[in-house]
């Protein structure tokens, strides 16, 4: 028999702030205390998701979204029409940040800052390929970290055509978002990205940087920024621990029952 439904009295009355990173994340991190602490129980339904979000000041966007997270972790089950069901007091499924929309990119994002290590010309078959240049051609390199908490967490390194490239300077790279900072100074307008992910291992050099031991397994990023015109602007290839990195997709399928054969 489950137990009654929590009253929203028994969470706390603080507010969140951007500051402290992304306030859905804020947020998991507050309900996974209450939820391991035994102040809500196993067994027992959620306050509604409006009310959660009244009481500490946040959106319900921002309210689903921590949910959402919760539910990766098996910590909670969300249902439809009524609010959310504690499942598990501690997490039973491992998960990293959630990377779909812009949205997310923004959100992960949020109190992170860009440390530059280098920017500059660079020749080389990966430039030549992803801009159609002819041999010898050299395009442009952003080597950064990606870091949260004075920590690195993110190894990141970008390639940009010559023509964009050569209208950029290090110092332009204030913003942790990169695409932002190539519209910002060249105005261009992108239209869409290209993501592919791939499992690796560390080597010696990312261990070192990310401060995880050699061996361990990553998750490797590249990103294909393409123009309003369909040109590849901008190609970001991002490097983080694995349990930092979790992948998601939602497949619509309300065609499904008119698609299939008869």
């Amino acid at each position: 028999m489950p137990a009654s439904a929590q009253s929203v009295d028994s969470f706390p009355t603080r507010r969140f702030s951007r500051e402290n990173g992304p306030l859905y994340q804020q947020l998991v991190e507050e309900l996974k205390h209450l939820i391991a602490s035994g102040q809500l129980e196993v067994g027992s339904d959620l306050p509604k998701e409006a009310e959660i979000g009244e009481r500490l000041g946040v959106s319900l966007i921002t309210v689903r979204r921590a949910l959402k997270e919760l539910e990766d972790l098996g910590m909670v089950q969300k249902r439809s029409a009524k609010p959310a069901l504690v499942t598990a007091r501690s997490p039973t499924i491992r998960g990293g940040h959630r990377f779909n929309t812009y949205r997310d990119i923004v959100e992960l994002n949020r109190g992170a800052r860009l440390e530059i290590l280098s920017y500059g010309k660079e020749k080389g078959a990966l430039v030549e390929r992803y801009f159609g240049l002819e041999k010898g051609e050299h395009g442009y390199c952003l080597r950064s970290h990606l870091v949260m908490r004075n920590q690195a967490r993110t190894l990141v390194t970008t390639y940009f055509p010559p023509d964009i490239g050569s209208q950029m300077k290090a110092e332009d790279f204030s913003d942790s978002i990169i695409f932002r900072n190539v519209r910002r100074c060249t105005g261009v307008h992108f239209d869409r990205a290209l993501v592919t992910a791939r499992a690796a291992i560390a080597t010696e050099a990312e261990a070192r940087e990310l401060t995880i031991p050699p061996g361990s397994p990553v998750m490797s990023k590249e990103m294909v920024f393409l123009s309003d015109r369909q040109r590849t602007i901008e190609v970001t290839i991002t490097v983080a621990a694995a349990e930092d990195f979790l992948l998601s997709y939602e497949i619509p399928l309300q065609d499904f029952t008119a698609s299939e054969p008869g």
